[in-house]
Order: C-alpha cells, then sequence, then structure tokens
C-alpha cells in the first residue's frame, strides 16, 4: 500500500532560499585586515599631518593671545582718559608715587570706568591687568611709565624741571608711552634709569613674537618691538615726554 504525501508535506517541500539578513548579496564570506605595514604607513600619515598642524595651531593661539592683550591695553588707555577727564586732565598715579600724593594707584584708580568697583578692583588682576600669553604669577602684566608722575625736586631725569601729570602737557602724545607690558612684579616701569638697551629688561619686550603692546599718551595702542621704542644709540626713547618724537 503506497504512502501518501500531501503536496504541503516536508518530504515534497522545495528548500527555502537563505535569508538576505544572514547572506547579503555580493558581500565577502571574509574580510582582509590591514597587514602591520600598512598600519604603520597609516600612523606615519597621521603623525606628519601632525606635526605640519600643530605648529600652525600653536601660531593661531599666539596670534589670538596677542590680539586679546592689545584689546586689553585699548581698554586701559581708554579708562586712562576718562579718568584724566574726571580729573583735572591729570594722569593717575602707580604705586611709586600714589601714596606720597594719598591717591590711589593707576590700578584701583581707573577700575570704575573698567566696570569695576574699587572694593572689587582686584577681580581685574584675573581679567584686564593680565595679559592671556604671561604665565608669570605676578598680579601685573602691565606697568606705567613713571615719566608722568616724576618731580624735579625729588627725581633726576632728562628733560627736569619738566613735568607731564596732565595729559596737555605731553609735547608729543601720540609717540610717548603711557603703559607697557612688564616683566617685575610692579605697576610700573622707570624708564628715567636707563642708560641702555640691557636696562629696559623689564619690559616684556618678547612676549608676542618678539614684540609686545604699549599704550601711548593719547590713548592708542600699538603692537611694536623695544628698539622701536627705546634705542639710545639711534637717540630713539619715546619713554621720555621731552624726547619723543
Amino acid at each position: 500500500m503506497s504512502s501518501f504525501q500531501s503536496p504541503g508535506s516536508a518530504v515534497n517541500r522545495p528548500a527555502a532560499p537563505a535569508s538576505p539578513a544572514l547572506q547579503p548579496a555580493g558581500i565577502p564570506r571574509f574580510h582582509r585586515a590591514f597587514t602591520l605595514i600598512e598600519l604603520l604607513v597609516v600612523i606615519a600619515i597621521i603623525a606628519l599631518l601632525a606635526s605640519m598642524l600643530l605648529p600652525a595651531l600653536a601660531r593661531a593661539k599666539d596670534s589670538a593671545r596677542g590680539s586679546q592683550c592689545l584689546s586689553q591695553m585699548r581698554q586701559l588707555g581708554l579708562a586712562v582718559r576718562l579718568y584724566a577727564d574726571e580729573h583735572s586732565d591729570e594722569f593717575p598715579r602707580s604705586q611709586h608715587s600714589a601714596f606720597a600724593f594719598s591717591q590711589l594707584p593707576w590700578g584701583r584708580a581707573i577700575a570704575p570706568q573698567l566696570g569695576a568697583s574699587e572694593n572689587r578692583w582686584t577681580n581685574l588682576l584675573a581679567g584686564v591687568y593680565h595679559c592671556p600669553a604671561d604665565q608669570r604669577p605676578a598680579a601685573w602684566s602691565y606697568g606705567q611709565n613713571v615719566y608722568f608722575e616724576l618731580t624735579p625736586d625729588t627725581d633726576d631725569y632728562t628733560g627736569s624741571p619738566r613735568t607731564w601729570r596732565r595729559t596737555a602737557s605731553v609735547p608729543k602724545p601720540v609717540a610717548t608711552i603711557l603703559q607697557a607690558e612688564n616683566l617685575s612684579g610692579a605697576d610700573h616701569i622707570m624708564p628715567h634709569f636707563w642708560l641702555s638697551l640691557q636696562d629696559a629688561s623689564d619690559v616684556a619686550s618678547r612676549r608676542h613674537k618678539n614684540r609686545s603692546n604699549y599704550n601711548f599718551a593719547d590713548g592708542h595702542a600699538a603692537a611694536v618691538r623695544l628698539l622701536t621704542t627705546y634705542n639710545p644709540t639711534n637717540c630713539v626713547d619715546l619713554w621720555n615726554p621731552s624726547l619723543a618724537q
């Protein structure tokens, strides 16, 4: 007696095709891995690209710091001008002479013009008073030129007995340095003691690619080389108001 299988039975049913999800068409059964040499070549290329990009990134970062520093010095120059407008055209003094005349040093004196109260002026030491490229722990990145607070009775300097306490008394304010980046821990720079270029060592003359930023008595700021501001060999002295040209 012959057995009977229905058309849908397992014996006559054709085999089901493989699931496309399990065996995609056109995909090889295995992938070839990187050889050691190929991996080393890739690493070498990445290292080469990094060596080319890192210096460019460093230069861009230095340039950004210099621009921010210059912007901060412009703020200081404007603040000094605003202070002078409110104080009979007089410049603020630095710690060099402020206390002897019962006045506030410039860092405290111009704090209101920079949006800080007198009680909170120290917040500016980590802000507008600090150059982003200055890695020192010193409080002051900038110093004021003490020529603007010297007196012929107490100081011996070229140009005495002239004094330059008021902005209107400066012969050429556009060429006369008021503030500069410093390397000391003081809020002032004392160029009246300089006899040679080596004496100007308290100026941060190389902080920004062999340049530094300066404020001038007319309120503008510029990034220049130290030799542009002081070169006794060529009779250049933009620090002394009687000699600035």
